[in-house]
């Protein structure tokens, strides 16, 4: 920063024992100081306090040190700060707001206090941190941790409305949030009661712990049908699924999961599948059983229906000793031709069943 005009002229020695001077420091060091009586009324000012409070030097004696505070903080002084500096000799960092010309500004305030012979206090003397930016910066800070205590409350609600079981849960599977659902079926109130896997029926453990390690290695989707053990005497089937978040870096921030009871279905599917087994093993025995009724018959048939178609083949062989005219020998190899067909057929259709 350029040098006060108070030292234009003087050499370089002159210049550094002005700078380093008592007064000098005390007027323009970045930090206010205030020396004031037990009455609030002004004893000395430092110049940087001044330039704040945007106020001129000769105007300094006129004002109270309470009258140079907000409305709310001088009532804060007068209940709090001034009893304390009557009790113990100086107090640290107290925020406290100072008006000025044009508004007012947040400052930090640390005060020494004095006392006579009689123990009574007679002056204090304090220093004030002007902290605009950091309040702005807490201020951002409250809000954001407001903003997200309510964005939380809302996923909380949200989670409580529907009919599934909500969880979330770390990168690396720890639990870490679940629903009223979940606190109920349970009968627990904190994630880390659950203890991950030990919810899980036992028959489903072992492959259901290797399915949720793959997850978390790979990152890709968890889905599985798994009898879960609540307060309830027997498991139920649950349809557990499990998604990743992913931040802006590509990292797994938490896995969202949902548990929906699946145990009506799944009872019914089962019991469908033993009926139909059942039905399937019935109607096996009934097709052997009425596959041999058909063999047999088939062979009765068979036999009663070739016994004739034998005996004109027999027949067929005799008359072909006996002499024919040309006519009847074109007649008698068709004759033949056709019982030799007839006869094949038979056969083949009683190899078949």
């Amino acid at each position: 920063m350029p040098l006060p005009e108070v030292l234009n002229g003087l050499n370089g020695l002159n210049v550094l024992s002005v700078l380093t001077s008592d007064n000098f420091l005390y007027d323009q060091l970045p930090t206010g100081f205030i020396s004031f009586r037990p009455d609030g009324s002004i004893i000395r000012i430092n110049q940087t306090f001044l330039s704040w409070l945007e106020m001129p030097n000769d105007n300094t004696v006129k004002e109270n040190f309470k009258s140079i505070l907000t409305k709310a903080c001088a009532v804060y002084y007068t209940l709090v700060i001034e009893p304390l500096l009557n009790l113990q000799p100086h107090v640290n960092e107290i925020s406290l707001s100072f008006k000025t010309a044009t508004g007012s500004f947040d400052a930090l305030f640390n005060a020494v206090s004095y006392t006579n012979d009689q123990g009574n206090l007679m002056l204090v003397n304090a220093s004030v941190q002007k902290i605009t930016y950091r309040k702005k910066y807490e201020a951002e800070l409250l809000y954001q941790k407001r903003l997200e205590e309510e964005q939380k409350s809302k996923f909380e609600f949200l989670s409580n409305t529907v009919p599934n079981q909500i969880w979330t849960a770390s990168p690396d599977g720890q639990l870490a949030f679940i629903n009223q659902r979940v606190k109920d079926y349970f009968n627990i109130n904190d994630p880390a009661q659950l203890g991950g896997a030990l919810s899980v029926y036992e028959e489903d453990k072992e492959k259901t712990i290797e399915a949720w390690k793959s997850c978390l290695q790979t990152g890709k989707k968890f889905e599985k049908e798994i009898r879960l053990q609540g307060t309830q005497q027997y498991p139920e089937w649950f349809l557990v699924t499990a998604q990743p978040f992913y931040n802006e870096q590509g990292e797994i921030e938490l896995w969202f999961g949902s548990s929906t009871n699946i145990h009506k279905q799944k009872s019914l599917q089962l019991a469908n599948y033993s009926a139909l087994s059942e039905s399937l093993t019935t109607a096996h025995k009934t097709i052997d059983e009425n596959t041999e009724t058909l063999e047999s018959i088939a062979e009765n048939q068979s036999h009663m229906i070739r016994k004739p178609l034998a005996n004109m083949l027999g027949l067929i062989n005799l008359l072909k000793l006996e002499s024919m005219s040309p006519e009847c020998s074109s007649l008698f190899k068709l004759l033949e031709h056709s019982a030799t067909e007839l006869d094949t057929m038979i056969k083949e259709v009683s190899n078949q069943i």
